[in-house]
C-alpha cells in the first residue's frame, strides 16, 4: 500500500494565489483548442515566477469565462516524524521492523532476479524459509499491520509487492489463529506462500508482462500460467509444504467460482489461496505499474468490501476490516473541522475515528480523533485514483 501525497479539489480563481504549491489537474487551451495557454500539473508558484503581475493568470483564466478549476494540492508527510510521533501519542503502536523488511526485500530481489536471467533456477528454500520466519515474528507482533506496510524505503513493484502481500496474508492468518478458525502454524505458511506467489510471472514474457491495455485470449492463457510456474518452481526448489504450494495454486481463484484455473467455489478453496486473493488484489491496485496508475487505498478497499461473499471470503473481510480500517493508512482525508489530514493509523474498536497527522503552522502533529471530538467527513480524491 503507498501513501496518497496529494488530493484534488475544486476552487474559485481568485483562490489561485494562495495555493503555490499546488497545480492545475488540466491544460487551460485556448478558445480554438489548438494551443495551451496555462499547462497543468506545474505548481501555480511556478507559473507565476516569470510575471510582472501575477494576477494575469487569473485575469486569463476570467477572460475565458472560466470560473472554478480543479487543483492538485501535495499532501506531504514525513513518514518517520509520523510513525514518531504516533508512538508518543499511542505507545501501544507497534510496526514491523524495518531492517527485517530491508532484508527480506534484498532476498527477494536478489531471487526474483536470478530467476529472470536463468532458464533453470532454484529458489534457496533455506533462506525463504529463514526470512519467512523473521516476518512472520514481526507481523504476529505489530498492531498496524497497514502502517507497516508503508513504512519502508522500497520502491520497485514486484519485490515491494511480493513482501506486502506476505505480511498482509501473514496477519490475517494471525487473525485467524486468534479466533481459533486456523491453526498458529498458518502464519509462517501465509508469509512464505505471500513471497513466492507470483515467482512464476519470471517466465511470464515481459511483453506480455507488461502490455499496457487488454491481453488477447492467447496472451491471457499464458499469464494465467504463473500460478502454475510458480507452483513448478517451488516443488524444484524442495519447497514441500502442501498448504503452500496449495495456496500458490488458488491465489487467483474467487470465492463465487469466477477465478481461475480451476473455477472452485468457497472453501473449495484452499484457505491460504483465500488469504492471497484478497491480499494480492489490495496491494495490486494501490502500486503503480508499466502499464496503469496505482489508485488510492481507500477505492482499493472500497472495491474488495463490494466483491465481499463474491469474489473473497467474507470472514477474510470482515479481518481485513479490522486490520486495514475504513480508512486504511495514507488515505487523505478531510475532518468535520475542514481540515485536511492523512490517516495514520487506525483505532482498535473504532474504525471511523482513526489517528490522523496533519500540519498546523508548518508543523506536523498526529491527533487522535475520538479524543478530540473530530470525525473525517469524506476521503479526498488523490492523483493515483484518476
Amino acid at each position: 500500500m503507498k501513501v496518497s501525497s496529494s488530493y484534488k479539489t475544486r476552487i474559485n480563481i481568485d483562490q489561485l494565489l494562495d495555493n503555490p504549491d499546488a497545480c492545475l489537474v488540466y491544460d487551460v487551451l485556448s478558445n480554438t483548442g489548438t494551443s495551451v495557454l496555462i499547462p497543468g500539473r506545474i505548481p501555480i508558484g511556478k507559473l507565476t515566477e516569470g510575471l510582472d503581475k501575477p494576477a494575469r493568470l487569473i485575469d486569463t483564466l476570467s477572460r475565458m469565462g472560466i470560473r472554478k478549476v480543479e487543483i492538485m494540492i501535495p499532501q506531504e508527510i514525513d513518514e518517520a516524524e509520523m510513525i514518531s510521533r504516533l508512538k508518543e501519542l499511542d505507545p501501544s503502536v507497534v510496526i514491523v521492523d524495518n531492517e527485517v523488511t530491508r532484508k527480506a526485500h534484498k532476498i527477494i530481489s536478489d531471487i526474483f532476479s536470478q530467476a529472470s536471467l536463468e532458464s533453470k533456477f532454484s529458489i534457496p528454500a533455506d533462506v525463504v524459509n529463514e526470512i519467512g520466519r523473521d516476518i512472520s515474528a514481526e507481523v504476529v507482533r505489530t498492531s498496524q499491520i497497514a502502517l507497516s506496510m508503508i513504512a519502508g524505503d522500497i520502491d520497485s513493484y514486484t519485490k515491494d509487492h511480493a513482501l506486502n502481500v506476505s505480511m498482509l496474508a501473514g496477519y490475517i492468518a494471525k487473525k485467524l489463529a486468534d479466533s481459533g478458525k486456523a491453526p498458529d502454524s498458518l502464519v509462517e505458511k501465509a508469509v512464505q506462500a505471500g513471497l513466492l506467489f507470483d515467482i512464476g510471472k519470471t517466465v511470464i514474457p515481459p511483453a506480455i508482462l507488461n502490455k499496457q491495455g487488454r491481453l488477447d485470449p492467447e496472451e491471457m492463457v499464458i499469464m494465467r500460467s504463473h500460478a502454475r510456474e510458480s507452483v513448478s518452481i517451488c516443488k524444484a526448489s524442495g519447497i514441500t509444504d502442501k498448504d503452500v504450494l496449495e495456496g500458490i495454486a488458488s491465489h487467483h481463484e474467487r470465492y463465487d467460482g469466477s477465478g481461475y484455473e480451476k473455477g472452485l467455489v468457497g472453501t473449495q478453496i484452499p484457505i491460504l489461496g483465500r488469504i492471497l486473493a484478497v491480499a494480492d488484489t489490495f496491494d495490486a491496485m494501490t502500486s503503480p505499474r508499466v502499464y496503469k496508475d496505482a489508485v488510492s487505498s481507500k477505492m482499493s478497499f472500497n472495491l474488495i468490501m463490494s466483491a465481499n461473499e463474491t469474489e473473497f471470503d467474507p470472514d477474510i473481510c470482515k479481518i481485513f476490516i479490522a486490520g486495514m480500517g475504513v480508512y486504511p493508512p495514507g488515505t487523505v482525508v478531510e475532518l468535520s473541522n475542514v481540515k485536511i489530514a492523512t490517516v495514520a493509523a487506525i483505532t482498535a474498536g473504532n474504525l471511523l475515528q482513526p489517528k490522523v497527522t496533519l500540519k498546523e503552522d508548518s508543523a506536523q502533529k498526529v491527533i487522535d480523533l475520538f479524543a478530540e471530538r473530530l470525525f473525517i467527513r469524506r476521503a479526498m480524491d488523490d492523483d493515483k485514483a484518476e
